[in-house]
């Protein structure tokens, strides 16, 4: 017997006093492991499925060991799924084959508690309302996870009928929260969680701080390499003598100066998972043709070695630069780009999306209120003065804003006048360095504007490689005249 007299009193709120799918589980004995005439199914249990019909409230039942025991008809309308296809099939394993972003199961079995989430069924693309509540036995261990699954409503309480669309927060394992409020970033995020299921390649286009590598990361998470290293290469960082060596490694002496033991290379250290090529227009020309060839055949050459070496490695790349006009002028190959763009995913610019600058500005605010453990909070006018700005550093500098406002400003709420002191001090920091000056001579005027130069591209970008890329001058050489100026 499954429940025995006096059982309930170990049974959450909700399921006392005579539900009627408690009387469907006593008489099913689904703890019976080896029921005669009961069919193997995948993974360790065997026993007789669940289907409960006599209600609209889905039902998910799964043992104490997160495996599936039944879901009945509701549950079926409901996400698409079909119980046969799930029935002893264990929480973890359907998690892992992207059929669940999470499983609500596993959060009662490891928190001894009922749970209550809202979750995507990925397969379908259903979302759904599911609080997962624990049956104890009479020595307090839990017997059995019963779920109950209800259509996801909107903010008017609306039924949500068929696949969604993305949540404006969006919060992913490894990632953090997506703030994805307007319909083009909730399109790029969901054209990434596609493009996840596939080894294809993808290409993210966007300008500087858009948040191409957070997409990137989203790809990787929602893919079954997700176990595996996410591997992320600036090509813009790596010096262009060195590339080949740094990504595809080398055999102990191939060159001067090389380890004595060799090196794996970083497409070596992303095997099995996802290898993340950030600013691809600056890979070198000779460098373009092994990385075609590693995107083909999936191999790769070291230096010094005359043999191949296959690698099992998905690629995802991506530039602010317009590769189309690289391949016009000469400087990227055409055949390698496309074959990067198979997926294609653009990003627009903040600017361009201002329905998401409030709710990022509420997260990143948020965020840093937490980090810093400070109280304030950001007035309506702050948020309109936010929302009339356009941006041109994108979300990274809207971020950095918002940690600026946070830690600086004084008193407990953020005005208007606080954000517009902070923006205008930005773009007097950034226009300071073209004034008018009286040099002695060309030569000397010529290194004034090219320290101003440096010193206003260096405010502007975040880092020393798009700076360089903005200058036109490779990153070693703008090392050298940081030296020079400002040492």
């Amino acid at each position: 017997m499954l429940f025995k007299e006096g059982l309930s009193r170990y049974l959450p709120e909700c399921w006392k006093d005579g539900s009627d799918h408690i009387l469907a589980l006593h008489k099913t004995n689904l703890l019976e492991k080896n029921t005669p005439g009961s069919k193997q199914r995948t993974g360790n249990y065997q026993g007789r499925s669940l289907r409960v019909t006599d209600t609209e409230t889905g039902f998910y039942y799964t043992n104490g060991q997160a495996y599936t025991l039944g879901v009945n008809s509701a549950y079926e309308c409901l996400t698409g799924l079909h119980g046969d296809e799930l029935f002893g099939r264990n929480m973890n394993e359907l998690v892992d084959n992207r059929y669940f972003d999470r499983s609500v199961s596993l959060m009662v079995l490891e928190q001894g508690r009922s749970v209550t989430i809202p979750q995507h069924v990925l397969k379908t693309g259903q979302k759904v309302m599911v609080t997962g509540n624990p049956v104890f036995d009479e020595e307090g261990k839990i017997l059995l996870v019963v779920t109950t699954v209800k259509p996801l409503r909107n903010n008017k309480g609306k039924k949500v009928n068929g696949p969604t669309q993305a949540n404006h927060l969006v919060e992913l394992e490894g990632i953090g929260t997506v703030v994805a409020e307007s319909e083009a970033m909730k399109q790029v995020v969901n054209r990434a969680i596609r493009a996840a299921y596939s080894d294809a390649t993808v290409l993210i286009q966007g300008e500087s701080g858009v948040g191409k590598e957070v997409v990137a990361r989203i790809i990787h998470e929602y893919s079954p390499r997700k176990h595996k290293p996410f591997m992320v290469v600036n090509a813009a960082a790596i010096p262009g003598e060195l590339f080949e060596a740094e990504l595809f490694g080398y055999r102990p002496g191939a060159f001067t100066g090389a380890r004595r033991e060799g090196y794996p290379g970083l497409v070596k250290a992303a095997e099995g998972g996802t290898l993340f090529l950030d600013e691809i227009s600056e890979v070198p020309l000779s460098a373009q043709v092994k990385l075609l060839r590693l995107i083909q055949n999936k191999e790769l050459y070291p230096l010094g070695s005359g043999q191949p070496e296959r690698i099992d490695v998905r690629i995802v790349a991506a530039s602010n630069q317009n590769l189309v006009r690289l391949v016009r002028e000469g400087r990227f190959r055409q055949d390698l780009y496309y074959r990067l763009n198979v997926i294609p995913i653009y990003i627009p610019p903040l600017a361009n999306r201002r329905e998401d600058i409030i709710p990022l500005a509420s997260h990143f605010f948020n965020l840093y209120l937490d980090r810093y453990n400070i109280k304030k909070i950001l007035t309506p006018e702050a948020c309109r003065e936010l929302q009339s700005y356009r941006w041109p550093g994108n979300v990274r500098e809207l971020q950095n804003l918002m940690e600026r406002l946070v830690v600086l400003s004084s008193g407990v709420k953020i005005t208007a006048h606080m954000v517009a002191r902070e923006l205008e001090a930005q773009v007097e920091q950034s226009t300071t360095c073209f004034s008018p000056k009286t040099p002695e001579n060309l030569e000397k005027a010529l290194e004034e504007f090219e320290k101003d130069l440096i010193q206003h591209a260096l405010q502007v970008y975040s880092t020393q490689e798009e700076a360089s890329r903005a200058l036109g001058i490779h990153r070693s050489t703008l090392a050298r005249k940081i030296k020079k100026y400002f040492s």
